[in-house]
């Protein structure tokens, strides 16, 4: 894949979770999100850069340190220019800095989707607080972070599709899109454990995938994890295709 389509789909992820605060610095983005997911507390190459390697790792440290969230978490991916990516990766290996989270982004064109949900998914475009609520327990977001967690979801500046399916007034199963430019992504499919095994996971993504392109969308993306086999498997099944790869690099200080 291109650097620019890497780097834009960067983009859009980074409007689809909006951190509680940002800092630009040098081309890279610093976010802050209370502890909230890794993908809101990262330091994000995004835009060319100028200042030294060394240089921008002791700054960002230093924002981190202030912050109190007690580590620093650096995003790196392919789409980091390779010399600017090798002298990082080199920095942060004698800084004692750990490989966490790695994953990949899959792309799926939705011209030719047409699978359907097997069971009826209720679509709704704000988030109301029973889903958030379900939504937030079912990633295992503890309460500590659910205040911080729920005003960065309400304050995502796209349109969204907050899909559920429920049973006997249970959500059984929930899923985020987020519709920027032609795109739906899909954020956080999950299924109640009680109610796994029957497919509700992909009717989650079908259904979000067939609203973007209801909506005018074009392609539908996703991140996984390299170890969610099981994910992988479903999304294969989809029409997802991988990408790029992308890893955290962390230390707790």
């Amino acid at each position: 894949m291109e650097k620019q389509e890497i780097l834009f789909l960067e983009e859009l992820q980074t409007n689809a979770f909006p951190a509680l605060q940002t800092v630009m610095y040098d081309g890279w983005s610093v976010r802050f999100g209370g502890g909230f997911t890794y993908r809101v507390n990262d330091a994000n190459p995004m835009y060319p850069e100028v200042l030294p390697a060394e240089e921008k790792i002791d700054h960002v440290e230093a924002l981190y340190r202030a912050s109190g969230l007690g580590m620093a978490i650096f995003k790196l991916h392919e789409g980091m220019d390779p010399e600017r990516l090798r002298a990082c990766t080199e920095l942060l290996d004698r800084r004692g800095y750990g490989t966490e989270r790695d994953g990949n982004i899959y792309l799926c064109s939705l011209g030719d989707f047409s699978r359907t949900p097997g069971v009826t998914v209720q679509i709704d475009t704000e988030m109301t607080e029973d889903w958030l609520d379900a939504f937030l327990t079912m990633n295992g977001t503890g309460e500590a972070q659910k205040p911080a967690a729920k005003t960065m979801l309400r304050n995502i500046a796209c349109p969204i599709a907050a899909a559920s399916v429920r049973e006997n007034g249970v959500m059984a199963a929930c899923g985020l899109g987020v519709l920027e430019r032609r795109y739906v992504g899909l954020y956080d499919i999950f299924v109640d454990p009680r109610f796994r095994r029957r497919g509700l996971g992909g009717d989650i993504c079908t259904a979000i995938m067939h609203y973007g392109l209801e909506q005018g969308c074009r392609t539908a993306y996703l991140q996984c994890l390299s170890d969610n086999h099981g994910a992988i498997a479903m999304y294969d099944g989809l029409g997802f295709e991988r990408t790029y790869e992308y890893w955290f690099r962390t230390k707790r200080f």
